[in-house]
């Protein structure tokens, strides 16, 4: 949490988990609500809905094509190196579309929103 919260500083964030076991465990969200985060309780989100979560519909594409342009990483050191440097770099668009594309699952009362343009 002190990460996401220096990286964050003044906005207002929500966070976001997926179905995981972890994410969902008692002890995880007690100690989301104990650090007073806002998140997305488990009963609300939809599942298998990788159309709303940014790291799927747009960030490991982005990150993949920006760590290797113009670079040949030949270690594992490398690749991790030039991957933490990417991800600093990455625009907060792909987080401002969300709000976007949870809007247009709403309008489609859950359904598919792979055909409509945003």
């Amino acid at each position: 949490m002190p990460d996401i919260r220096a990286k964050c500083r003044q906005y207002r964030w929500t966070l976001q988990q997926d179905g995981a076991p972890s994410h969902t465990a008692k002890n995880t969200i007690n100690y989301l609500k104990t650090e007073n985060v806002s998140f997305v309780e488990p009963q609300m989100w939809p599942p298998n809905r990788l159309d709303l979560n940014p790291v799927d519909y747009a960030v490991w594409s982005t990150l993949q094509q920006q760590v290797y342009h113009n670079r040949k990483c030949t270690t594992v050191d490398q690749l991790k190196q030039a991957t933490v440097e990417e991800w600093n770099k990455l625009s907060q668009r792909f987080i401002d579309e969300w709000r976007r594309r949870f809007t247009r699952v709403v309008h489609q009362q859950g359904g598919h929103i792979g055909h409509i343009t945003l």
